[in-house]
């Protein structure tokens, strides 16, 4: 549903994650600032960084990489080829101050399932997605997943809540308005996909098979080990991932899955660079 830019393992037994959960709540009550100058510098092991990108900006097309440019002329449409530009040049700019070298050099290796990272720089993680006008971009020094969506009505929602959540979360949706269905969808599809993106298993993998608990506080459950396939991360690994839900601007859902070592997050305004 989104466009996603790629950060490793899940739980252990009941697989509930969220049981040491250092990261802060009340994203919802913080204000996205201008960046400052000693932020890219100040990126600690405990901090995650989110950048809210607008994509009603001029495209800088110098920065862009060989493989970029093919991709960009595949979009069929002028504004798909604008908000993927923008998208991807606004994450190698953010990239670049973090990593202290010019946009355009950075050069990207992918994995089995086209996570990427920063070539030379694998300490520093990211993942980037964008939907509507607006791109959302994580950075951290521990693995992390992000996903935004614009609010929409969405076509087919009955076959999509059957082919797309869980049994409990089925139920939790019959209980929700039909007015507001879409909405909630959407905010179950961040979590997941966030995840998927944070494990690097991608959108195809069983969505099903991630629960997601929206109230009273968001969590993941996910499948014991004795319940995954061989497309799960390493069934020895275990990682109590946290996850957040918020809103990072009107008409979007967002979500956010951390690493149990991060404990803050700081918000950027990418828009003000």
């Amino acid at each position: 549903m989104t466009h996603n830019t790629g950060a490793n393992a899940d739980t252990g037994t009941n697989s509930k994650c969220g049981r040491r959960n250092n990261l802060e709540d009340g994203l919802e009550n913080k204000s996205w600032r201008p960046p400052t100058d000693d932020c890219y510098d100040t990126l600690e092991p405990t901090t995650l960084d989110l950048w809210r990108i607008p994509l009603d900006r001029p495209v800088q097309m110098d920065t862009l990489s060989e493989d970029e440019v093919t991709r960009f002329k595949r979009y069929r449409f002028a504004a798909d080829q604008r908000k993927f530009a923008v998208a991807r040049s606004s994450l190698r700019q953010i990239l670049a101050h973090y990593s202290h070298q010019p946009p355009a050099s950075l050069a990207f290796d992918y994995g089995v399932r086209g996570k990427p990272q920063l070539r030379n720089h694998a300490s520093l993680q990211f993942n980037l997605s964008h939907s509507g006008e607006y791109a959302l971009c994580g950075v951290a020094r521990q693995g992390l997943g992000v996903d935004i969506e614009q609010l929409r009505p969405m076509d087919s929602l009955e076959g999509l809540i059957r082919r797309c959540l869980a049994s409990s979360e089925q139920q939790a949706m019959g209980k929700v308005a039909p007015a507001h269905q879409s909405k909630a969808f959407l905010e179950y599809w961040t979590c997941k996909e966030a995840y998927l993106k944070a494990t690097g298993q991608g959108i195809s993998e069983s969505l099903t098979a991630i629960e997601v608990e929206l109230t009273p506080t968001p969590r993941l459950n996910l499948p014991t080990p004795e319940k995954r396939t061989h497309q799960w991360p390493d069934k020895g690994q275990h990682q109590p991932w946290q996850l957040r839900v918020f809103v990072p601007c009107n008409g979007y859902t967002a979500a956010v899955v951390a690493s149990p070592e991060v404990a803050h997050i700081r918000l950027w305004a990418y828009e003000n660079v």
